[in-house]
């Protein structure tokens, strides 16, 4: 429920605080008293704009709602990190000078149409041009699914279950349609390119081993000789000195000083250690010298292996791209051919998967129509029942010759069904049915949206969650009888939902168990407004002001205290009963 609402500088409100009881409260107050400025605040909660004409100063809306029982809501909060005060959660618009806007949710800032999705699941305006009830389908669609919840919201479950594995599977057939059709264009494609793989069989990183190769082909009578040449300075012949000759001197030498000097010794095991060393590498280097082939025929098989891989990589590489466009490399080239083979395996799998799924697509197809079938069997039903409940409700408010008729027409299937739903109105007997918006006058609209509002919320199962509604004007164009009962299928409704009225008729008014007057005063350059909680004393005086324009005149006074007490006498429960 809303429990109160601040408002700052708006039209004739300089700073006014609004406490709202839990059931009916009435709004009144005189004419450019300031009484729309409270639904415009309202409104502004729900994300609507501020007209900069109402004011030449920042505008300030700050509304404390109570989420017992707004489960969905809290959790929505919750993930948007608002917090809340034992249950209380403030909501604040602000509209500076220059028209920009800023909204927090829990002291946390938030987009205007955050804004609007979070409190306006919780609070309803309706207004002389805002019947969204009675004007668009879907919303009357979501009317009558609530009125029957019990037995609709099954069938509705199982429809969008249904609903859901058929997008599900139409989207599958979607995309093995494509790869079915990416398979005609590119299986032999990708099938040629692997075969070709397959018969040239690079390894990986081979190019650049092959380029190293050449590198080294092309130089290898060179480094034949320097490997030659290398090996005679190590090891020499009987003609040429050469390090393994020095060293075996030197050894020689130490060997004989060891005889007489036996600290020598290490030092001679060392040259002995060394010049064995030496006989090594000089082998190795005469073995890698015989190992390398110096005739053309090496260098030319090289070379056609460099081009047999290269024109691989450039013939394939497009075919076979990878994440970073075509392969550059042999190696590269092996990795995207990976992902051909994954992809040849899907296809080869494709038809079989496509051809099952549409079969299962098939039956399930079935299944959505006897679905669609039986939501729509319950929703004729509910709306007989609907539309007799609103009748019943319009006899109340003096329209005993209106008829309400709940169409169910085909309409675009959906998740929730293939049914569009228009409430229609006859306003008295002859007349042709036609959408309520159309076949009403103002005051007729009001009421049928009023009838529509108290079926609707005698359906409710849940009477924590009460949602809240707010009507500006709603009794406009009505007055005597039907001004009554207006006050009392008010006071019906505020049973199962927090009802905030803006009123003009003293008959509507005394129904309600809380009254704010709207109070304008005037210094004579300024206007400004209060608003004031009304005892039962300041009721009477107002309603007085209301019924005779004069809260002094003892017969309007009267005349006010038994208005009171027969509104106050009757519970709302007790007009049903009376039917």
């Amino acid at each position: 429920m809303l429990s109160t609402l601040r408002i700052r500088h708006i039209g004739v409100i300089d700073d006014a605080v609004l406490e709202f009881g839990p059931g009916f409260t009435a709004l009144t107050g005189e004419t450019g008293a300031g009484k729309t400025m409270i639904v415009t605040g309202l409104t502004m909660l729900l994300g609507a704009r501020l007209d900069r004409g109402r004011t030449g100063e920042a505008a300030t809306v700050a509304g404390t709602l109570r989420l017992d029982g707004h489960d969905a809501l809290r959790a929505a909060l919750e993930e948007l990190g608002a917090d809340e005060d034992d249950g209380d959660l403030l909501v604040v618009r602000r509209v500076t000078r220059d028209g920009r806007s800023r909204a927090h949710i829990g002291g946390v800032p938030v987009p205007i149409g955050t804004l609007a999705a979070h409190v306006g699941s919780a609070v309803t305006v309706h207004g002389q041009a805002d019947q969204l009830r009675l004007r668009e389908s879907d919303a009357q669609r979501t009317a009558l699914d609530a009125y029957a919840a019990d037995e609709i919201s099954p069938a509705l479950a199982r429809h969008r279950d249904v609903f859901a594995r058929r997008a599900a599977l139409a989207a599958r057939a979607r995309e093995l349609e494509d790869l079915l059709a990416q398979r005609d264009r590119r299986g032999a494609l990708l099938r040629d390119a692997l075969e070709r793989l397959e018969t040239v069989d690079p390894q990986p990183g081979e190019d650049d081993a092959v380029r190293e190769d050449i590198e080294q082909l092309s130089h290898a009578a060179e480094v034949r000789e320097d490997l030659a040449r290398a090996a005679l300075a190590l090891v020499g012949d009987d003609d040429t000195p050469s390090v393994s000759s020095l060293l075996a001197l030197a050894a020689d030498a130490v060997s004989k000083a060891q005889r007489v000097d036996s600290a020598l010794q290490e030092a001679s095991e060392r040259l002995t250690t060394l010049g064995d060393e030496i006989s090594d590498i000089a082998a190795a280097l005469s073995r890698r010298a015989e190992d390398i082939d110096t005739g053309p025929g090496a260098l030319d098989e090289a070379h056609a292996r460099l081009h047999e891989l290269t024109a691989l990589v450039r013939d394939l590489g497009p075919t076979l791209p990878g994440p970073d466009g075509p392969a550059t490399t042999v190696t590269e080239l092996l990795e995207t051919s990976r992902s051909a083979a994954r992809d040849l395996d899907r296809f080869d799998g494709a038809e079989q998967e496509h051809t099952a799924v549409l079969a299962e697509l098939e039956t399930v197809e079935q299944e959505l129509e006897d679905a669609a079938s039986a939501l729509t069997d319950t929703r004729v039903g509910a709306a007989d029942r609907l539309a007799a409940a609103v009748r019943d409700e319009l006899v109340q408010l003096e329209m005993p010759g209106a008829d309400i008729r709940v169409e169910i027409s085909p309409g675009p299937h959906r998740e929730h069904g293939r049914d569009s739903v228009a409430i229609l109105l006859a306003p008295h007997p002859g007349a042709q049915h036609r959408p309520v918006a159309d076949a009403a006058s103002g005051g007729e609209l009001s009421r049928v949206m009023l009838a529509l509002e108290v079926a609707l919320a005698s359906s409710r199962r849940d009477r924590t969650a009460a949602p809240v509604f707010v009507f500006d004007e709603i009794d406009a164009g009505i007055g005597g009888r039907a001004a009554l009962a207006v006050g009392q299928r008010l006071a019906a409704l505020a049973r199962h939902a927090q009802v905030i009225v803006v009123t003009h008729l003293p008959q509507v008014a005394a129904h309600a168990g809380t009254h704010l007057r709207i109070v304008k005063t005037t210094d004579g350059t300024a206007t400004s407004s209060d608003v004031e909680l009304l005892d039962s004393q300041g009721r009477v005086r107002e309603l007085a002001r209301m019924l005779a324009g004069d809260d002094a005149s003892a017969r309007a006074l009267a005349h006010a205290d038994e208005l009171l007490n027969q509104a106050q006498a009757l519970p709302a429960g007790d007009a049903e009963e009376d039917r």
